[in-house]
């Protein structure tokens, strides 16, 4: 892929055409984009051009067939001329007589000594143009096709270099080589702008190719010694090999060793090796690291690349690795015992040691996202507790809790003795299922249980909190939230990683009890552990970011969610997600973008996990609402049941209420959320009961009783920690402070309101506060100062939109006049008024 037109680099081409220097001298990293510059002046030069690459041999000879009366001459990759070419060149802009430019290209600190002293002498105009990475902007204008999210991960993966870029923007990011010792898959086509890298690489002397192909099957950091093993060439070969190599910029140094400049090189490298080849360095670096005897995880890593048939010492080796990393690398443990299997002995097929390491690979694949491959592998062994216990995790992740749970019920049949993780599995798939009260008598059971250890007991509290949550028990899920937190903090990445699956679960009850904060730390220690999880955790994440005001990682987890449980098959999550990045909208996008969402989020199925359908059905109601969608909206019967939204949906049609003409059914519905969110004793419940209390009142003009009750769901926010249910507090707060006339007051709650949906890029509710803000200013017009000069009538007319709210901008807009003349009348008014700030207008004007 090259990019349809030329993209940034204005500056660099403006001084690559500059006729003032006699030899312009373009640097930069490979991949930045020279030679792609040359062309571009090539093209746009006034002046006839002679381009010839330095690049190969016979440049002397080339250089002379083609070169005529030109006057500019543009040589790419000139830190590969050799000496006659660097002769060639000097001659060119020695001669005093001679009108011709000179524009090269060379890589970063490559420059040739002869050429750097010519270019350094005073009688040779030089200017050096030095390419730097892309800008946003320029990343935005060569991948118009991504959106900004996509671009920003694309730019850290490529380094900003335009030629990384145009591969990665081609690639799916699983495709991604990364820093690890993973390599993209090197069988699929090879892209159009690979073949520079390919052809780089391949255009390499012999020492250093054979030193880059071991290179690339070694790992992504470069160890000397294993490639002098790999390449079986002296080791003072290699050596000179790797120098040279750092020279041309095929590697890089650093404290962390040696390493490819950038992946996509290893990639390149990889390719040149072929398999062949690099089977046989694999061995011979497995050999060597068994010499050594080096870590197995190490070996490992070679023996899956190279294993010979029926090699019982490298199956052995291969187990034993796969075993080892199961809990910190599930994916390498899949694949290693995959290999093992693949190459036991005929003889070996359906015996113990066969099953055995299939089972250990089917708990690999499980626990690195690929819960079909489990299945499969799975349902081909003899039927045991241990491979019903899997088969139901699968199932589960693979979206069908009812299937799971039969599943999981004959495990435990079929065991004949007690199994607290058994029990603890089912009990948390009678929760997703929908049966609570079911869940709840399993884990009371199970707590009792003796082998029950420190994991299973936390797992325990975590299930017991969401279902006590739900339920309305607040004060006794808010104890076992509290102890299933504190277990899981004391627990090892290994030890949580065993129960991993009820993270969300508590996640969601720590959210609903307004422990948000920690939720957030917990889920933040889980997603790296975790990838069949991805879709609940994401899921978790994305709420209790909403909640807490951070609104643009919130939509990002959403989205990440939807993502995973689309590629898993967890279909509830779906919708749940969406609601999500409905929340969002409402906040931040567009009035068409968020209906557009709700359109979307309605037509999905409900999800059968009780917690998540309540969400969701509570989001597209008070969403309906604010948008003013179809009456059905805003009528969806509500359960009255005791649940952890009970005095969110009460507050709604409080609201409801008040926009239909019925101010005593709104009082009746504000009373109900006082009464319950005394109960729960929660500040979330108790700010939501106040405010829609508030909103009443104001409605009905009891403007002291409003202040007072949104005065106090502002502070019981703020300990909350939801930073935009606040805002529309505080925001209330200045209307029922304007309408008393008291607008100073009114005018630090606004700016106050402002801030607050300005850090969390709430662009919508700042669009609202403005309204609020001008509705205010149009209560009263400003009156005469009592002193001073008066103002004129365009300055009057300024100051009237300084304290409705309108900016500079806006304010020139409306009066057809230039910013800077609006600046002008707006610093005379500061002058007469002897005020200092904007802000101080509407307080001397307005009162």
């Amino acid at each position: 892929m090259v990019e349809k037109e030329f993209v940034g680099r204005s500056a660099e081409l403006a001084a690559c055409l500059d006729r003032s220097a006699a030899v312009t001298v373009v640097e930069g990293r490979p991949g930045i984009g020279k030679t792609r510059l040359l062309a571009e002046v090539a093209r746009r030069a006034p002046d006839p051009v002679c381009a010839v690459p330095a690049a190969g041999t016979g440049f002397a000879r080339r250089l002379a067939r083609v070169l005529g009366s030109e006057s500019l001459v543009v040589v790419d990759d000139a830190q590969w001329a050799d000496e006659e070419c660097l002769r060639l060149l000097m001659s060119l802009v020695r001669r005093p007589d001679s009108d011709r430019r000179l524009v090269l290209s060379v890589r970063d600190g490559r420059q040739q000594p002869a050429l750097a002293r010519l270019l350094h002498a005073e009688r040779v105009p030089a200017r050096y143009v030095t390419l730097p990475a892309f800008t946003d902007d320029e990343v935005a204008r060569l991948l118009p096709g991504h959106d900004a999210a996509e671009r920003a991960r694309i730019a850290a993966a490529a380094e900003r270099i335009p030629l990384y870029l145009l591969l990665l923007a081609d690639l799916p990011p699983r495709e991604w080589p990364g820093q690890d010792d993973s390599l993209a898959a090197e069988d699929r086509p090879m892209l159009p702008a690979e073949r520079v890298l390919f052809a780089e690489v391949s255009a390499l002397p012999e020492p250093e190719r054979l030193v880059v192909q071991a290179a690339a099957c070694g790992g992504a950091t470069i160890d000397a010694d294993l490639v002098q093993a790999m390449t079986v060439l002296p080791r003072a070969e290699v050596g000179h090999a790797i120098e040279r190599l750092l020279r041309r910029g095929v590697l890089a140094g650093g404290a962390a060793g040696l390493r490819f400049r950038h992946p996509l090189v290893r990639v390149a490298a990889a390719r040149l090796a072929g398999r062949g080849w690099a089977a046989g360095a694999h061995h011979r670096a497995a050999e060597y690291l068994r010499e050594l005897d080096a870590p197995l995880a190490l070996r490992a890593y070679h023996l899956e690349k190279s294993l010979y048939r029926h090699d019982l010492v490298a199956v052995g080796e291969l187990a034993s690795a796969g075993e080892e990393v199961l809990g910190t690398d599930p994916a390498a443990c899949a694949r290693w015992l995959g290999a093992a299997v693949a190459n036991l002995p005929e003889r070996m097929r359906g015996g113990h040691e066969h099953c055995r390491l299939s089972v250990l690979r089917a708990e690999a694949l499980l626990a690195s996202g690929q819960p079909a491959g489990a299945r499969a592998l799975l349902t081909a062994l003899p039927e045991s507790p241990r491979v019903l216990a899997l088969l139901s995790r699968c199932e589960h992740a693979l979206g069908r809790t009812r299937r799971a749970r039969a599943i999981a019920e004959a495990a435990i049949a079929a065991s004949g003795k007690s199994d607290a993780r058994a029990q603890l599995e089912l009990a948390h798939l009678e929760l997703l299922d929908g049966d609570i009260d079911g869940a709840q008598q399993r884990l009371r059971r199970t707590a009792a249980d003796p082998g029950a250890g420190s994991a299973v007991q936390s797992a325990i509290a975590a299930l017991a909190a969401i279902g006590l949550a739900c339920a309305g028990r607040t004060a006794e899920a808010r104890h076992a939230q509290r102890a299933a937190a504190d277990g899981f903090d004391l627990l090892d990445d290994s030890e949580l990683r065993s129960v991993l699956y009820t993270v969300p679960a508590l996640c969601w009850a720590s959210s609903f009890l307004d422990d948000d904060r920690r939720a957030l730390a917990l889920l933040d220690r889980a997603l790296p552990l975790s990838a069949a999880g991805l879709p609940f955790l994401y899921s978790a994440r994305g709420f209790v970011l909403w909640k807490l005001g951070r609104l643009a990682e919130a939509a990002e987890a959403a989205t990440e969610a939807e993502s995973a449980a689309t590629r898993f098959g967890h279909h509830d999550v779906v919708p749940m997600a969406a609601a999500i990045r409905l929340r969002v909208l409402l906040a931040t996008g567009d009035r068409t973008a968020a209906e557009q969402q709700w359109r979307t989020v309605e037509k999905m199925p409900r999800p059968a996990v009780e917690w998540w359908r309540r969400t969701v059905e509570h989001i597209l109601a008070e969403a309906g609402f604010e948008l003013g969608m179809l009456p059905g909206a805003v009528e969806q019967p509500m359960e009255r049941t005791e649940n952890p939204l009970l005095v969110a949906r009460l507050a709604q049609d409080c609201r409801v209420a008040l926009a239909e003409g019925a101010p005593a059914e709104a009082r009746r519905r504000a009373a109900e959320a006082m009464e319950r969110a005394a109960v729960t004793g929660l500040h979330s419940d108790l700010g939501i009961a106040l405010l829609a209390r508030a909103t009443v009142l104001a409605a009905e003009a009891d403007l002291a009783a409003a202040l007072t009750d949104a005065s106090a769901a502002a502070v019981a926010f703020g300990r909350a920690a939801m930073a935009l249910h606040r805002g529309r507090a505080v925001l209330l707060v200045a209307e029922v402070l304007g309408r008393q006339e008291n607008f100073d007051a009114a005018t630090q709650r606004i700016g106050e309101a402002r801030e607050v949906f300005r850090s969390a890029g709430a662009s919508a509710l700042l669009r609202e506060t403005t309204k609020v803000q001008r509705r205010l200013a149009g209560r009263r017009k400003p009156r005469p100062t009592a002193d001073g000069p008066a103002l004129s009538r365009r300055e009057r007319q300024v100051a009237e939109m300084v304290v409705r709210g309108l900016t500079t901008k806006e304010i020139a807009a409306e009066l057809f006049l230039s910013p800077r003349t609006v600046d002008a009348h707006v610093a005379r008014v500061l002058n007469k008024l002897d005020l200092t700030t904007r802000a101080g207008i509407a307080r001397r004007l307005i009162g």
